[in-house]
């Protein structure tokens, strides 16, 4: 039987007390495993990474209702700073690099928490075995960085502060399909080789469910779909989700391909 690292029952999640943005979601993340979140913009996904992190607070954003669960703790009202020593580590969309400091004291930055000093040599080795562009960019203020070298940063960065889980909002978003390839393989490699779990959000099925064990389909915030990566890349309806675009060139939400199909079967 599994093991669930991180456990999410019937989460609401609200903002200003008005905005309710997630509408009683439930997801577990096992142990060991990458299970990721997929949808549109707008349906909740990094609501859900940032509520998990405890990072909506300044946003006047709350848990109105549920749990979020981390080994057998709750975590939705602890301060983030708590929830990252547990092992809880964001990399936030955007590429949010300390911009005028350079590659390797970016780097550092993520080991802050961290005493054991050896221990950080090591991880930043490992980064630069992982990323070996910025050994070579190391002295490179971050700022004058791509943003494919940013993202290696900050999934650098991610990997000094010597996570158990990793989540990860839009690592691919703005890419080239190449830097996206080496970004995704590395976060393979790490899952595989160092047992990181990880909550990964995206846009993009395919490079997703690719190293993903699991997913969720969110839909205005609501799941409305999951199942095994292997369920979810051979569903039609999921294929026509993300493929499909109506007469003025618009994305189909998933419940009007279920509305369209079940109204098909039944005239026909």
């Amino acid at each position: 039987m599994e093991k669930i690292m991180l456990r999410l029952e019937n989460v609401e999640f609200m903002f200003n007390g008005i905005i309710l943005a997630l509408k009683g979601i439930s997801i577990d993340v096992p142990t060991g495993q990458i299970i990721t979140l997929l949808g549109a913009n707008g349906a909740g996904k990094s609501t859900t990474v940032k509520a998990i992190g405890g990072l909506l607070h300044v946003e006047d954003g709350e848990v109105t209702d549920g749990k979020i669960i981390f080994e057998g703790k709750q975590i939705e009202h602890m301060d983030p700073t708590d929830i990252v020593k547990m092992g809880i580590v964001p990399v936030m969309d955007g590429r949010r690099v300390m911009q005028h400091m350079n590659v390797e004291q970016n780097l550092l930055l993520g080991s802050h928490l961290r005493k054991d000093m050896q221990k950080v040599r090591e991880s930043l080795v490992r980064v630069y075995q992982y990323f070996p562009k910025l050994k070579t960019l190391k002295k490179r203020t971050a700022g004058y960085l791509s943003g494919g070298e940013q993202q290696m940063l900050v999934t650098g960065r991610a990997i000094m502060a010597n996570p158990r889980l990793m989540l990860l909002d839009e690592p691919s978003m703005g890419l080239a399909p190449l830097v996206v390839k080496e970004i995704f393989t590395v976060l393979h490699q790490l899952n595989q080789s160092e047992k990181i779990t990880m909550l990964l959000v995206e846009q993009n099925v395919r490079i997703a469910l690719s190293i993903a064990d699991y997913g969720y389909l969110l839909e205005n915030g609501r799941i409305v779909l999951h199942g095994s990566s292997q369920e979810l890349a051979s569903n039609e309806d999921i294929k026509e989700f993300y493929l499909g675009l109506n007469l003025s060139g618009g994305r189909k939400s998933y419940r009007e391909v279920k509305h369209y199909k079940r109204r098909k079967r039944w005239l026909g």
